[in-house]
């Protein structure tokens, strides 16, 4: 009977890590839009030329950067979830 409910406490915890990980990436992804927007209205209202230029390459790379950031966290907290299942499963079935 422990047995059971330890398993199913360590899959609980996979399907945690898993919606932490998701939650994790989507306030990431939040702030990167916005620092983009600000920066990129900062570009179009004062500057031309070239440094308007620069201003939006940068920020744009910038945003990029951080969306891999944000899928990088979110894989590795999908992987520790899937592993939490896996762990949990593997402990339900030596019952």
């Amino acid at each position: 009977m422990a047995m059971w409910v330890i398993s199913a406490l360590v899959v609980a915890v996979g399907v945690l890590a898993s919606c932490v990980g998701v939650e994790v990436a989507r306030q990431r992804l939040r702030s990167a839009h916005r620092i983009y927007r600000r920066t990129a209205s900062l570009s179009t209202g004062i500057l031309d030329g070239w440094s308007a230029w620069f201003l939006v390459g940068f920020s744009t790379m910038t945003m990029g950067i951080r969306w891999l950031y944000a899928v990088g966290s979110w894989l590795i907290w999908t992987l520790i979830g899937v592993g939490f299942v896996g762990l949990g499963i593997r402990l339900f079935h030596r019952l």
